[in-house]
């Protein structure tokens, strides 16, 4: 049975069209298709399909190329676009997109013939009415599409057009002929019938039934000579019409004067036509509301809110038809301008400003998910259609939301055995000196009058520094990468803002001497406040601080990974996090954003303006300024803030840590480079055993390029 069954269909076979009779409507045998024709003089039908035609250019057309890791880049240039925008000399993109939808909302088929250049590429675009266009099969159902026959009409012949040279867009398919596309308005025939009827009866109404005001007739049936008659009418139409209307009738003889006319009443087809609104409007996606259609409109008014019906429209009607739009192009134009590997078209709805709240609740959820650490920083950037790189591939988690362990990894045997392995290197023989006895102090006041640590002390202490020796240099690489991610953002903003800001005038104006600084005070502060306002500084440093915490959290622990080496569990607690994300959100606050942002514009604004540069030049520079800072490179003040940092951030996830499992002392490892290298005050206090306050200050104290380390101190007998 198998083999016949696949014997049977090893080529398929492909229907054709079925007969105008089967393409009647279902219990009639009147053509309700004919008598409606193609539907451009039914109001019902074109409103709709006229909103939708406003409604898409607000949409872009763009082509997107995926790169490797999983984002897309924008290729505005591409060939495709910009013959769409020019199609050919005679319209535009718009009036293309117009006639396109109205082909394909009325009958489900739209068609563009291409007509290529010499070297074969398409050069022009030309709609063509959906009545012209016919595609054809292969005659004994070889062959699903074939060719396609256009009849422009006019007396001129039909051509057959090779496949290449024809992009169909089509709504599905038409069981009754799968080589089209089936009309969205196909199942309301009727109801279009209808509407165009009602509307022909109440025309016809008005046109053909005209009757009088008033009827005057002789009373009890009496005769009256015709010019009497005529009299009569013109004495009454002249002393009763226009202004005089409302006078005093009297009349010389019996007469009857009875009031006459057609009930407006009977001519209300509202609730049928109705009917015809909400169904051509729901078969197209679109609220009737958003038409301007009465049933819209009386729904609207309670429930749903028209802004709320609009979106419903973009998403039900619109969208789709970008998705479909932009597969046939990527199907049957896309592929004329080389390989499409990688490329999809696809209409930017960023812009549209019915789904602009769909954006800021977007962006209000993704913000969420991001600042509770969800989810890393570039899916939120990757969702908002955002560049994202590795620099973006971060949690900015809160300390109190860390997961910690139940428990721990019991310390000692690891211990002695790290040491033993230790003892018998040079290298760490050498940083490891004891300078017994000495009393010695730093130019920051402490005083190292302290007890020192033995020699197999500090053995056992130095696995613990060498483990954060170890952890510096990936630390220190991760978050260099997220403070030049967030100083270019930084000075992007910057730039924006500014080019928002200044004008022509604001670079040229000169009032009163100039300061010291060499910038026009009195000028330049008011605009710097004015970008400083449109650029958000506050909301910059909160990202600043919360990428503070999470690299202080991050280092915790990795410290406490290490902690195991000296004797403490391996655990992070809570409490601990919550210490040292704080400590780095107070060492953030030492990087005065505000202070270094405006000194910056200041400076870029006054050196702009001295060479002669434009508001483009001006902005371009304060964005270099803004993201460099006084370290003149985003590179530099990067580096040098993520060392800094890390190091103390170890320092203090030590001392936190430590105390914490009830470690009051810590020994100090310092001035590990040697002399000539090191701060010979930092030689002097190595092996010196302090408690932990001052394990904090002399941290704090630290300048940025310092080796200074700790080493949780259990006492020579622990």
């Amino acid at each position: 049975m198998f083999k016949r069954f696949s014997k049977a269909f090893s080529a398929m076979r492909h229907t054709g069209g079925v007969s105008f009779v089967e393409r009647l409507l279902k219990r009639t045998r009147f053509d309700y298709r004919k008598e409606i024709g193609d539907g451009l003089d039914s109001s019902v039908v074109t409103a709709p399909i006229q909103w939708i035609q406003r409604a898409l250019p607000e949409a872009t057309l763009t082509v997107r190329k995926r790169t490797a890791d999983g984002t897309h880049d924008e290729m505005p240039g591409h060939k495709m676009l910009e013959l769409i925008a020019r199609p050919n000399p005679y319209y535009g993109d718009i009036t293309l997109w117009n006639a396109t939808l109205l082909s394909y909302l009325l009958d489900g088929n739209a068609y563009w013939i291409k007509v290529r250049s010499r070297i074969g590429r398409p050069a022009e675009l030309w709609y063509v009415p959906h009545w012209t266009m016919e595609p054809k099969a292969a005659t004994d159902g070889s062959e699903f599409l074939t060719h396609y026959t256009y009849s422009p009409g006019g007396g001129a012949a039909p051509v057959d057009l090779e496949l290449d040279e024809v992009i169909h867009f089509r709504h599905g398919l038409d069981p009754r002929n799968l080589r089209k596309g089936l009309s969205p308005l196909a199942g309301t025939i009727r109801e279009i019938f209808m509407d165009l009827e009602g509307s022909n009866f109440v025309a016809s109404l008005l046109r053909n039934m005209g009757v009088p005001g008033v009827v005057i007739s002789p009373k009890n049936g009496g005769t009256v000579a015709p010019e009497d008659v005529q009299a009569t009418k013109a004495w009454f139409n002249q002393s009763f019409s226009g202004d005089r209307r409302g006078g005093a009738l009297v009349m010389g003889a019996p007469t009857d004067v009875s009031p006459y006319g057609f009930n407006p009443q009977q001519m209300n087809m509202s609730e049928a036509r109705d009917i015809a609104e909400e169904r051509v409007c729901a078969c197209l996606g679109i609220p009737a509301a958003v038409v301007g259609f009465g049933a819209g409109l009386q729904t609207s008014k309670v429930g749903a809110t028209m802004a709320e019906l609009t979106k419903l429209a973009w998403r039900n009607g619109v969208l789709p038809l970008c998705r479909l739009l932009a597969d046939e192009l990527d199907r049957s134009l896309l592929p004329d301008f080389g390989d499409p590997a990688g490329l999809k078209s696809h209409f930017d709805t960023s812009e549209v400003l019915a789904l602009q709240d769909d954006m800021d609740k977007a962006a209000s959820r993704w913000n969420t998910m991001i600042q509770g650490g969800w989810v890393m920083m570039s899916e939120g950037r990757e969702a908002m259609g955002l560049d994202a790189d590795d620099s973006h591939k971060i949690y900015l988690r809160p300390a109190m939301s860390l997961e910690v362990p139940a428990g721990g990894t019991p310390a000692g045997a690891a211990l002695a055995q790290e040491a033993g392995r230790q003892e018998e290197q040079e290298e760490d023989g050498k940083a490891l000196k004891s300078l017994d006895g000495q009393k010695h102090g730093d130019d920051h006041g402490h005083s190292h009058d302290h007890p020192r640590a033995s020699r197999a002390v500090m053995r056992a202490g130095a696995v613990f520094v060498n483990a954060l020796q170890k952890q510096e240099g990936p630390l220190e690489k991760a978050f260099e990468r997220r403070l030049k991610a967030f100083f270019a953002d930084l000075g992007k903003a910057a730039k924006r803002a500014a080019g928002a800001s200044m004008s022509a005038e604001d670079l040229t104006a000169v009032v009163g001497p100039k300061s010291a600084s060499g910038f026009e005070e009195k000028s330049d502060e008011l605009l710097v406040a004015q970008i400083l306002d449109k650029l958000g500084i506050a909301a910059h440093r909160t990202t600043f601080q919360k990428l503070y915490e999470a690299h202080y959290v991050d280092t915790a622990k990795k410290v406490s990974e290490a902690a195991e080496l000296a004797g403490l569990p391996g655990s992070l607690p809570d409490p601990v996090a919550r210490a040292v994300a704080g400590a780095g959100g107070r060492r953030s606050g030492l990087v005065d954003l505000s202070a270094q942002t405006r000194k910056a514009m200041f400076d870029a604004i006054a050196e702009g303006r001295a060479e002669g540069e434009g508001v483009t030049q001006v902005a371009n520079r304060i964005a270099g300024y803004v993201e460099g800072g006084h370290w003149q490179t985003p590179d530099v003040r990067a580096r040098i803030i993520a060392r800094s940092e890390t190091k103390y951030a170890q320092n203090v996830s030590t001392v936190e840590r430590a105390k914490a499992a009830g470690v009051e002392r810590f020994i100090i490892f310092d001035g590990r480079l040697g002399e000539g290298r090191s701060d010979p005050d930092h030689i002097a206090r190595n092996g010196s055993i302090v408690d932990a306050a001052e394990a904090s200050q002399i941290a704090a104290d630290e300048h940025p390029n310092g080796t200074l380390s700790f080493a949780p101190y259990f006492g020579e007998d622990e």
